[in-house]
C-alpha cells in the first residue's frame, strides 16, 4: 500500500500494545524485531525490571516518577530547552527513539501534552515502560531500522542513543526517512567536552562539531544548541535513590555485573571532565 493506506502491523510478544494510527487517522507501521542479543537483555532488560519494580514500591509519583525511569545529566533543564526550540515544527506525532523506561516521554506529555511514541529495541524496558507509563504508545524497534512508515514523525527525541552509536550516519539516514516535512530532531546526550570525538568502550562521545557535520551529510543543520553544568538537574537525586536501592537488593544476582560495571564508567567519564550534557534542535 501507499503512505496514505495502512502498513503491516506485526503485535508484540510481550504484551506491548503498538500505534496504528497517528493523530491524523493515518495508520504507521509498526513491527516487532526479533533480537537474540545478551547484551541488550543484560544491560538494559533486567535493570529495566529492577528499576521499575523499585520506583513503584517507592511510589514515586509524576515528574518524580519520570526522573527516577530516566536517570539523564543535566534533565529538565536541557529538554526544556530544546522543546523550547520545537515551536514550529510540524504537527504530529512525536517519536522517542531509544525511549527505554519512557520517562522521558512521559514527562514531554505531562509538561507539553504532546503525543509521544515510545521506540526500543529491548522489550524488557517496554514492559517496563507499559507498568510505569500506561498511557505511553510503545513499539520495539532498532534506532537504525524503524518500524515507521516514510514522513509521518514531526520530531524524533534521541536521548542518550547516539553516546552508543559508533556510526551516527544510519541513524540520521533512518529519522531523515520518517520525518515529516519540516520536522525537527531534539537530541540530548553526553558530548565530548571540546572538538574531538573519542571512545571509550562501550560509548561513543561525539563532539558537537563532528555531529553537526555528520548532520549536514542528511540535509539537516543545527537550529539551536543549549549545554548544561553537571552539577544542575534534579533528576540525578530520583535516579541515585533507585541506583543505591538496586545496589543493596541485586548485588550478585545475574544481569548485576554488567549493569553495575556500565553505571562505574559513566561515573568515571563524568568526573573526568571530558563531558558535557547538552541538547541540539536538528531540523
Amino acid at each position: 500500500m501507499g503512505p496514505s493506506g495502512p502498513c503491516c502491523s506485526t503485535a508484540c510478544h510481550t504484551s506491548v500494545r503498538v500505534i496504528r494510527r497517528d493523530r491524523s487517522g493515518n495508520y504507521i507501521r509498526v513491527a516487532t524485531p526479533s533480537s537474540d542479543d545478551r547484551t541488550v537483555d543484560m544491560l538494559f532488560d533486567t535493570p529495566a525490571r529492577w528499576r521499575a519494580e523499585i520506583i513503584t514500591e517507592f511510589r514515586l509519583r509524576e515528574a518524580e516518577r519520570c526522573a527516577a525511569a530516566s536517570p539523564t545529566p543535566g534533565f529538565p533543564q536541557l529538554l526544556e530547552s530544546v522543546i523550547s526550540a520545537l515551536d514550529d515544527a510540524s504537527d504530529g506525532p512525536w517519536l522517542d527513539v531509544g525511549g527505554g523506561l519512557g520517562g522521558t516521554a512521559s514527562w514531554i506529555e505531562r509538561t507539553y501534552h504532546e503525543h509521544v511514541i515510545v521506540a526500543d529495541a529491548a522489550r524488557g524496558s517496554l514492559r517496563a515502560a507499559r507498568r510505569l507509563f500506561p498511557s505511553l504508545d510503545l513499539t520495539a524497534a532498532r534506532a537504525a531500522s524503524l518500524p515507521i512508515r516514510d514522513a509521518c514523525v514531526a520530531v524524533a527525541i534521541v536521548s542518550g542513543v547516539l553516546s552508543l552509536l559508533d556510526d551516527a550516519d544510519a541513524l540520521l539516514a533512518e529519522l531523515r526517512r520518517v520525518l515529516c516535512s519540516g520536522g525537527r530532531i531534539a537530541m540530548t546526550d553526553l558530548w565530548s567536552a571540546d572538538a574531538i570525538t573519542f571512545s571509550d568502550h562501550p560509548n561513543t562521545f561525539w563532539s558537537l562539531e563532528d555531529i553537526a557535520e555528520v548532520a549536514q551529510r542528511w540535509g539537516f543543520e543545527v537550529l539551536h544548541l543549549a549545554a548544561a553544568d553537571l552539577s544542575t538537574g534534579w533528576w540525578s537525586s530520583s535516579a541515585a535513590q533507585v541506583n543505591d536501592e538496586i545496589i543493596e537488593r541485586h548485588v550478585g544476582e545475574p544481569g548485576f555485573d554488567v549493569w553495575r560495571e556500565d553505571l562505574d564508567h559513566l561515573d568515571a567519564i563524568i568526573s573526568s571532565g571530558r563531558v558535557i550534557p547538552a541538547g541540539l534542535v536538528l531540523g
